[in-house]
């Protein structure tokens, strides 16, 4: 009795799957598509047949289906994804020249056309060179609150200087700094010793403010 209920239950439930999935097997179908546009959207595996005299059921399709049913080749609309490389020049080895020269990444320059939900795989390969021209700049603010970090920086530029030349030898650093906006309200304009010593408040000396 329960075993048997149990064993046609089952065997219903597998019958159904089947169905189902023999019925949605064929994405190209399963979609209703009414247009070319819609029917290459559906998936990159479906064509479109623009036969005026095709009299298949749909003229949305594999490709095969609808060869096999009278649609002629040259009146199926089936583009394909394409992948062209433009420009592929070799890695370098060591930064000489213009920067502009120095490749680090190739293939440079592809140009690739995509079927909608449709991939395409390609190889990058990335080398860093030698000697790569590196440009390191500061831009601190010399506020009295930021006393700490400019200390900071003190201690690691000589360290951090010494670190990146182990990376590239054309290294060139800069420094550049600002006290906030020499303007009302980030600044005290009175009295004129706050003016030209904006710690005077706390009995202290610092540099007056002075924009970038």
């Amino acid at each position: 009795g329960v075993f048997q209920a149990q064993r046609l239950l089952c065997m219903c439930s597998l019958i159904l799957a089947g169905t189902a999935a023999a019925s949605g097997s064929n994405v190209c179908t399963s979609r209703g598509a009414s247009t070319c546009k819609q029917c290459l959207a559906v998936h990159p595996s479906c064509a479109w047949c623009v036969q005026e005299d095709f009299s298949g059921s749909s003229r949305c399709d594999l490709k095969k289906n609808l060869l096999a049913a009278g649609c002629a080749s040259p009146s199926l609309e089936s583009p394909t994804s394409k992948l062209q490389v433009i420009e592929d020049r070799p890695l370098s080895n060591k930064a000489a020249g213009a920067t502009q020269d120095v490749t680090q990444i190739k293939p440079q320059k592809l140009h690739i056309t995509l079927r909608p939900d449709d991939a395409k795989r390609f190889t990058v390969k990335v080398r860093q060179v030698e000697d790569y021209p590196v440009d390191l700049y500061y831009l601190m603010d010399l506020s009295y609150s930021m006393n700490d970090d400019l200390f900071r920086l003190r201690t690691l530029g000589r360290g951090l200087a010494e670190a990146m030349s182990r990376t590239t030898s054309n290294l060139r650093m800069g420094f550049g700094a600002f006290v906030d906006k020499p303007l009302s309200p980030y600044m005290y304009i009175s009295p004129k010793e706050a003016v030209r010593n904006p710690c005077y408040s706390i009995n202290t000396t610092c540099l007056p403010q002075f924009g970038y």
